[in-house]
């Protein structure tokens, strides 16, 4: 729920911040410096990132933020991992980088990106080559 919470306020409520969206892509760009204090979200893209966040399941949110932001090295349950490749890549790309666009994140959006793409690795590998079976 931190996680929804979280990533929530970083789409909604961050000032100069606008999304581009079309039918293939979801990117996040920085919008011009403007007077108004409102962000400008297209409603297909808030639609399209909530829609991600909810399929990443309430108890795996909080695991994935805490992997790719605080650095936690806590292991991803096969749920978890079936979730976020159920839920895509695009989405997990566009959830990291909406996080990475709050400015207490944005110092190390490097770090993140790596750990974003290091957390989607291991889901995939772990999908991919089960542990032994019991």
């Amino acid at each position: 729920m931190a996680f929804f919470l979280l990533v929530s306020g970083a789409f909604l409520s961050s000032p100069a911040l606008a999304f581009q969206a079309n039918e293939q892509d979801f990117s996040l760009a920085s919008e011009p410096s403007s007077s108004s204090d409102q962000d400008i979200i297209s409603p297909a893209l808030r639609h399209y990132l909530f829609q991600c966040l909810e399929t990443l399941g309430e108890e795996c949110r909080p695991l994935f933020f805490a992997r790719i932001f605080i650095g936690e090295k806590n292991e991803i349950p096969t749920s978890c991992c079936q979730y976020l490749v159920q839920m895509g890549d695009k989405c997990h790309t566009a959830i990291t980088n909406a996080v990475i666009s709050r400015p207490e994140f944005s110092g190390n959006a490097t770090l993140f990106r790596t750990r974003s793409d290091e957390t989607w690795t291991t889901c995939i590998r772990l999908l991919v080559s089960p542990g032994p079976s019991a």
